[in-house]
């Protein structure tokens, strides 16, 4: 057991993890295969080796970056319901299959690593959810990068955001970066993992569970840090997103920028995405933190509570 896993799960067993009727909530579908075309997934129902599978390798000074919320939530879920992501275009009894992934076909899987990967580049791929869980296990495979999930969420049955999702897409994915996970070291390219829809589209109702979140210092290393680990660019990666970066980053990517570490972006829906440089803004807003639902157990995640009432 990793230390930092062992100290997680000392914090968590304290407490009582938020995530409500847990028998209400499914997760991809037991019946479905993983991204191989078998049962290997069934391997990585344990939170630790969901967590290994797609975190940095042990000696990594990125380790303490890799968010637990929302692998720590696989052991509280009922074995029976859990499953990966159905794969686009299978047929999986009882369940209708989704759309093709909108990710493009450079960006998927089985293609070329990107030239613009480079040893000193820090990828920050921020795609809406179970894409980024997609594109993050092409560039595991194919550029070598070893992975830093920041899914800072727990899921629940009746949460704003469906973290659940991605939980069904890291499973789905998981024997496929076990495979590659030899060739990587501590010296491999960062490549953090993030769902761009985190700040919500809206806030919490009262009854639901509030599980929004954004990227804070935790999760940011600061430009000191980045420095003493070889980093001297960052590639951010979107999809279609034309007014780049997430509300939470523009300030962050500033700080970056200020510091001398040049911030590039890439939209991977582009015909043939190539880096450009990102300017910092005139003046970066303030990143979020008001209306957003801290858990005791650590990461976003809480339920809104029904308006009081007074007589009288």
């Amino acid at each position: 057991m990793s230390a930092l896993w062992s100290r997680a799960l000392e914090l968590l067993g304290r407490l009582r993890l938020p995530l409500g009727v847990r028998k209400k909530l499914r997760v991809g579908h037991p019946g479905a295969p993983d991204a191989q075309g078998g049962r290997g997934w069934r391997r990585y129902l344990s939170a630790e080796r969901l967590y290994d599978v797609w975190g940095p390798v042990a000696e990594s000074v990125w380790l303490p970056f890799h968010c637990v919320p929302l692998f720590a939530a696989l052991d509280q879920l009922t074995e029976s319901e859990v499953g990966p992501a159905v794969p686009p275009q299978e047929a999986v009894s009882g369940v209708a299959p989704p759309p093709p992934s909108p990710l493009p076909s450079h960006a998927r899987p089985g293609a070329p690593a990107p030239a613009w990967i480079t040893p000193e580049s820090w990828v920050f791929l921020d795609l809406p959810g179970p894409r980024a869980v997609e594109a993050g296990a092409w560039l595991v495979t194919a550029a070598g990068c070893q992975p830093v999930c920041t899914f800072d969420n727990w899921p629940h049955p009746d949460g704003v955001l469906r973290a659940e999702e991605i939980l069904a897409e890291l499973l789905r994915w998981a024997t496929t970066v076990a495979d590659a996970r030899p060739r990587l070291t501590a010296t491999s390219p960062p490549l953090w993992i993030c769902d761009s829809r985190r700040l919500g589209m809206r806030s919490g109702k009262p009854g639901e569970f509030d599980n929004r979140y954004y990227l804070d210092d935790s999760i940011l290393p600061g430009p000191a840090l980045l420095k003493r680990a070889g980093v001297g660019r960052v590639v951010y990666l979107t999809l279609d997103n034309p007014d780049p970066p997430v509300l939470d980053l523009e300030g962050y990517f500033a700080e970056l920028l200020t510091a001398d570490i040049p911030v590039l972006h890439v939209d991977l829906g582009a015909a043939d995405p190539e880096p450009r440089s990102l300017a910092a803004p005139v003046s970066p807003q303030r990143p979020p933190r008001s209306g957003f639902h801290r858990s005791a157990a650590g990461g976003f995640g809480t339920e809104v509570p029904e308006p009081s009432s007074s007589g009288g």
